[in-house]
């Protein structure tokens, strides 16, 4: 609900303003491939988008060629630092049916393509690896817990995975007590956009309906000062804390007017088909980044000699061990890396249990980063990787660094009652003419200071390119209630040590 009121706002803003100039550094970063290679298995896409079968405005064909147009020439001349960091895998997953994948238009030569859909109640889930399905009410008598496990096991009967989507998210939350979570979507579109923080009251007023909510649940709503994003993030860390070990995924969820892949998430597939990228998220071997073409994040553990990788859980003995954990973080100079630690907890204490903490905080001076770390560990201890990167982009005049700073602060504010003023803002960064015929849009009229249409979608409202210097402001980090000089830039899915 909060984007499509959004995109009416943007829509009828836009019209009526005119393009000016901020003053944005014209030049391009170097094309720069990375450290996570297709080579060595990682492919990155997008698992949460949606057409015009249920909640979004393009064809399927259209938004498989938008997932495509990350390697169009033209956009690649503009954008030379996408050049080898285009899509691998789009999963198109609209509300409560596949009938998309039966679409004509249901196929690529370029990407690799994931059954999926999303899975709705009054919460929602991502289904991936999914050809049949997934009753939320099988009984019409309104979704009960037991109609949620049933679902995960209906799910994992097709070899596919549940993730439950924005799962803090206020009007769509998640706070039934459901094991057996291949993943968490913890970064819904961008890290700071349309995610309100959810209360202890609205938590109240969703128990008076639907009966008491999970311990875990409760634990991660006692995240404050921040958003929905950051709740979601602690939410994933009670789950690994129990034990619940699953990866971290994000998505656009694109309903129109932003391009899919935004925010990335990478998965190491062993095939390079959609197998491979479920499977990958089985095996929890995944990070998400802000962009396709942004920050990226390998982590190694050594242990008695052995290698163990993101996601892996670690064999140790009973009494504990130190292990060596290498962290390489790539395309993140002036950024900061942290590395997050904690213990097992129980259902019995998880309301008090301090989950994750910084272990290891390190100023990231290089596009190829490493640092070491060593650590005492026992079983049940987990770690993880956060990459942040600069709200505003290093050498920015001061002009270009107060307009993302005020854009910042609209998007930490922004809830479903509030969203005006980033609709105002992002309303000068669109030509309006464009926005409402995508028919109209000319590559030639691109602006590096303004949000770039793409040729591809010319039905009704146009889709967009959100450039770098604006992108870091929708995944502003907010602390303490007040929008922080950091955007999140990367997460990596929790190494997690058994016995």
């Amino acid at each position: 609900m909060y984007r499509s009121l959004f995109l009416v706002a943007l829509a009828t803003m836009a019209c009526s303003k005119t393009n000016g100039d901020s003053g944005t550094d014209t030049e391009p970063p170097p094309s720069y491939v990375g450290i996570a290679l297709r080579t060595d298995g990682w492919l990155r896409g997008d698992l949460h988008m949606h057409t015009e079968y249920d909640g979004g405005f393009e064809t399927v064909e259209t938004n498989i060629a938008l997932g495509e147009s990350l390697e169009d020439p033209i956009f690649l001349e503009a954008h030379p630092e996408f050049t080898g960091n285009g899509l691998d895998y789009l999963a198109i997953t609209d509300h409560r049916t596949v009938e998309q994948q039966s679409d004509p238009g249901y196929h690529s030569d370029r990407l690799i393509l994931v059954n999926g859909e999303e899975f709705g109640s009054s919460g929602h889930a991502g289904a991936h690896g999914v050809s049949t399905h997934v009753e939320h009410d099988p009984d019409g008598d309104g979704t009960t817990l037991e109609d949620l496990v049933s679902a995960i096991d209906h799910v994992h009967e097709q070899g596919g995975t549940f993730s439950p989507n924005h799962p803090m998210l206020p009007d769509i939350p998640w706070p039934w007590d459901t094991d057996g979570h291949d993943g968490i979507e913890v970064w819904n579109s961008g890290w700071g956009l349309m995610s309100p923080e959810l209360t202890d009251e609205m938590l109240t007023d969703w128990e008076t309906s639907h009966g008491p909510a999970s311990p875990i649940y409760r634990r991660a709503v006692q995240t404050k000062g921040q958003n929905s994003s950051a709740q979601a993030l602690t939410w994933y860390e009670a789950h690994v804390a129990l034990g619940r070990h699953a990866a971290v995924i994000g998505g656009s969820d694109r309903h129109a007017i932003l391009l899919p892949g935004f925010p990335t998430t990478w998965v190491r597939a062993d095939t390079a088909d959609a197998a491979g990228v479920v499977g990958g998220i089985q095996q929890r071997h995944t990070f998400i980044s802000r962009t396709p073409a942004s920050a990226q994040l390998l982590v190694e553990v050594t242990v008695d000699g052995e290698t163990y990788e993101m996601g892996d859980e670690v064999p140790i003995s009973a009494s504990g061990t130190e292990v060596r954990i290498t962290v390489r973080v790539g395309r993140a100079t002036d950024g900061l890396l942290r590395l997050r630690a904690g213990s097992a907890a129980t259902e019995a204490d998880i309301l008090t249990a301090p989950l994750g903490s910084v272990v290891l905080e390190e100023d990231v001076d290089s596009a190829d980063f490493t640092v070491e770390h060593t650590m005492q560990v026992v079983p049940g201890d987990w770690v993880y990787p956060i990459v942040l990167e600069p709200l505003v982009v290093p050498g920015s005049d001061t002009d270009q660094a107060l307009r993302i700073y005020t854009l910042a602060e609209e998007v930490r504010k922004t809830n479903g009652e509030d969203f005006i003023g980033l609709a105002e803002i992002f309303a000068d960064l669109v030509d309006g003419e464009v926005l409402l015929d995508g028919s109209r849009c000319d590559p030639a009229d691109w602006k590096p200071e303004m949000m770039q249409c793409n040729p591809v979608d010319s039905e009704s409202l146009a889709t967009f390119y959100v450039p770098d210097y604006l992108d870091r402001a929708l995944n502003v980090v907010s602390e303490n209630g007040q929008i922080s000089d950091w955007c999140m830039g990367a997460v990596g899915s929790a190494i997690r040590f058994v016995e």
